[in-house]
């Protein structure tokens, strides 16, 4: 049996990682070759994997930080502003002089699938100070992506110190100055393409069991509308995604993360905690404009527990 959260919307986390601005274009349809496109729609607004996951948090009912490095620019000071209008604390934010502000653009067609061009700044994270990164008093469970090595380890190093859970969000390959990563965290939820690619293997479930033994930490895998697998005592499990309508995906995995973190801060096992990331993903992801859509705490359990009362 599952356990739920025993700490409803009390828990804070801390979220270490990219934050962004995001600009995003509404098209018709994806571009398939060069030449010039009209947007039907516009929106700029902030983003990042770790700054969404801070944002979920938030709008689930958790208390949320965030760690992370901008640029000395107008838009670091956009960035900054609006995390601190949705009630993040962002003391743990470094600005680098001489940088610019990490920028995404997004291009989403009608039926909601996406290309994504990111701009990093290769100087923003060189000489960052990561010891704000590693200042959790207080908090119970952390959630880093790989974007800001130096960062991320320094945020799991003190929480499996402090012996809170810390998730780590692997959407890409692992580098080798991120891979202390695989030892440090305790909780690996791998995208389908990162952890095919991290462990050097083609097949899913084959390269999920490859990664468990390579660490000691709770490994997952999300691969969109096919759900989450992941392994645990009772060996491979699977958890089908919520059936929704899809309008926009753009940031549904940060959702998930961030929803994630804060059930297990809350007191949730794993597979509850899944089941509350799915529910918010999947909301997330009938709406468009990335951070706008993300749900607040009621919604995702309402769609819990209709979920429930047809099982």
């Amino acid at each position: 049996m599952s356990n739920i959260s025993t700490r409803p919307g009390g828990a804070k986390v801390l979220a270490t990682g990219i934050i962004t601005v995001d600009q995003i274009f509404g098209v018709d349809a994806l571009p398939d070759h060069e030449g010039k496109y009209l947007a039907h729609s516009f929106t700029e607004i902030g983003g990042g994997v770790a700054a969404n996951a801070a944002v979920t948090v938030a709008r689930l009912g958790g208390t949320s930080l965030v760690a992370g490095c901008v640029g000395d620019d107008v838009a670091g000071d956009r960035a900054i502003a609006e995390l601190r209008r949705l009630g993040i604390d962002v003391t743990r934010v470094n600005r680098i002089a001489g940088t610019t502000t990490p920028i995404t653009a997004a291009i989403i067609d009608r039926a909601g699938g996406r290309m994504v061009v990111n701009h990093v700044s290769p100087d923003l994270y060189r000489d960052a100070d990561p010891r704000p990164a590693g200042t959790i008093d207080g908090v119970d469970a952390v959630v880093v992506d790989c974007r800001w090595p130096a960062g991320s380890i320094a945020t799991l190093r003190a929480a499996r110190a402090a012996g809170i859970p810390a998730i780590v969000d692997v959407d890409r390959p692992l580098t080798n100055d991120a891979e202390p990563i695989l030892e440090l965290g305790t909780h690996l939820v791998f995208s389908r393409d990162a952890l095919c690619a991290t462990a050097k293997i083609v097949q899913p479930v084959l390269a999920l069991r490859t990664l468990r033994s390579r660490t000691s930490a709770w490994v997952a895998v999300t691969e969109g509308a096919h759900g989450v697998s992941w392994l645990d005592d009772e060996g491979l499990r699977h958890r089908s995604a919520f059936r929704v309508d899809v309008v926009d995906t753009l940031g549904a995995g940060d959702v998930f993360h961030g929803a994630f973190a804060l059930a297990l801060a809350e007191g949730s096992d794993e597979e509850s905690a899944i089941a509350f990331g799915a529910a918010a993903a999947a909301l997330k992801c009938t709406r468009s404009g990335g951070r706008a859509g993300i749900p607040v705490r009621t919604e995702v359990e309402e769609l819990l527990n209709a979920e429930g009362a047809l099982c």
